[in-house]
């Protein structure tokens, strides 16, 4: 007989603390994220335990610590401990080691080395065994129904290479939280505690006046989905949530999208185009919605919507969140770029870098974040605004290079340097798996390493994948 999971009882001298507007969402509720890097060195397992740990004991940062727990009207909040005890600990934490190297796992042996030109060189979901501890939470369920922090961290060791895994439920923070997490263990591990700042906020929620008072309307705002559009577009693509899907990662090396960012301004120039200024990352994601659409009919009027995941934080560096101190929370917003197929296979490629930059520009002000959130705050269940149409074919991108993952410095960690020389300490590999949710055509952009090789991976229909990578092996 089924039996309904029961919340552990709540403990009277928990401090109760609600969660943030734009953190408890439906979105971010439903996903778990687990986070990988791969060092080609040998660390200290209890030095990366103990200096995250006490980083969750500091004062603003227990909310790393804290019990997730619901209350009277359904909404989340923290239970932090008074104190934190070899019962209720401030970290979850597992370590597995292994007498051998990691080439000699039928896993880890399979990591992938970067490509000399852009390749699909692994399936992400090939290492959920190695990354996932046993009774690791894979809903929000697990957070609930257990009295376990939100922050737990999982260490597999090899004689040579060590996998470090870091794993939270989406509602407690977004990449650019996770990269301020990072560098605060970092200095921790460094023996640098002075130079440890607070998160913004502590006990309050900086963002709780964010879209309370927009002064302009959404520039988007005629092409926002209404209730019925949403429906439309739910059943239009309800199959894909049924369908069989593939995860891949896909290394692109710097000097294939430098070369191609060149040319695109090249491009803009000989148009005669006011504004020729592409980021690198304007260029990837170009270059990414041409491959990723085209299996779509060349001639095709449909709507491509690319969603692009965005920080807040320069934007409200003026008011909110002031620069200097970290915010651990979900600071995420979405700017979204309109074009139809045929345009993406018509144009070059430069049109689409183009159109993003300008969109970055025009949406990413101020005024119009604060827009943005007014009708995110105003939507039914809090539900963030999406633009386009019912028959629109949507691709969600989430660039993490300004977090610099691949910049982690734990060589304060290293017990054994790398067998290949060179500095220590470094990630050498970094992938990102969820539980919860999966959305197809959602590709988050892990960064670039230290040699310069871009790193994407996600979730398409089955089948998909082998047709890009034929094109791959063509380019």
């Amino acid at each position: 007989m089924f039996r309904r999971q029961v919340p552990p009882a709540k403990v009277p001298t928990d401090t109760v603390i609600p969660f943030r507007f734009f953190d408890d969402t439906p979105l971010w509720r439903t996903i778990i994220l687990y986070s990988m890097f791969v060092f080609d060195d040998v660390l200290s397992p209890e030095k990366l335990r103990n200096s995250l740990e006490r980083l969750a004991k500091r004062d603003g940062w227990t909310r790393l610590g804290a019990r997730m727990r619901k209350d009277a009207q359904g909404n989340l909040e923290y239970h932090i401990p008074a104190e934190f005890t070899e019962e209720r600990r401030a970290l979850s934490y597992t370590h597995m080691a292994y007498d051998m190297d990691a080439a000699d796992h039928p896993v880890a042996s399979k990591i992938p080395a970067p490509s000399s030109k852009p390749a699909v060189v692994c399936d992400p979901d090939d290492f959920r065994g190695l990354l996932y501890p046993d009774s690791g939470p894979v809903s929000i369920d697990d957070y609930l129904n257990r009295d376990i922090p939100q922050l737990g961290l999982y260490i597999i060791s090899f004689r040579d290479k060590t996998f470090v895994v870091i794993y939270w439920p989406h509602t407690l923070m977004d990449a650019l939280g996770k990269k301020a997490l990072l560098d605060a263990w970092t200095l921790m591990l460094q023996g640098r505690e002075d130079d440890i700042v607070a998160p913004q906020g502590r006990d309050g929620d900086p963002l709780a006046d964010l879209g309370k008072y927009p002064t302009e309307p959404h520039k988007l705002a005629s092409r926002r989905l209404s209730m019925f559009g949403l429906a439309q577009y739910g059943i239009n693509n309800v199959l894909d949530l049924f369908r069989a899907q593939e995860n891949r990662m896909l290394c692109v090396p710097g000097s294939f999208i430098e070369n191609l960012r060149k040319e695109a301004i090249s491009e803009l120039e000989s148009e005669g185009a006011e504004n020729t200024f592409l980021t690198e990352g304007d260029v990837l994601c170009a270059w990414w919605i041409k491959v990723a659409t085209s299996h779509l009919p060349a001639n095709s009027q449909r709507t491509v919507v690319i969603n692009n995941a965005y920080s807040l934080r320069k934007c409200l560096e003026t008011d909110l969140l002031p620069k200097g101190v970290p915010y651990v929370s979900n600071g995420t917003g979405f700017i979204n770029v309109l074009l139809p197929v045929h345009h993406i296979f018509e144009k070059p490629l430069s049109y689409i870098a183009a159109a993003t930059r300008t969109a970055i520009q025009e949406l990413g002000t101020r005024s119009q974040v604060e827009a943005f959130f007014a009708m995110w705050r105003g939507s039914s269940g809090r539900i963030p605004p999406f633009f386009g149409n019912g028959n629109m074919h949507m691709i969600t991108l989430s660039n993490w290079g300004k977090a610099k993952l691949f910049d982690l410095d734990f060589s304060a960690a290293v017990l054994q340097p790398s067998r290949e020389g060179g500095k220590s300490g470094s990630p050498i590999y970094i992938q990102n798996n969820q539980w919860g949710i999966v959305l197809p055509n959602g590709f988050p952009i892990m960064g670039k390493d230290k040699d310069g090789n871009f790193w994407l991976s996600g979730y398409m229909n089955k089948g998909l994948w082998g047709r890009i990578e034929e094109q791959l092996v063509k380019a």
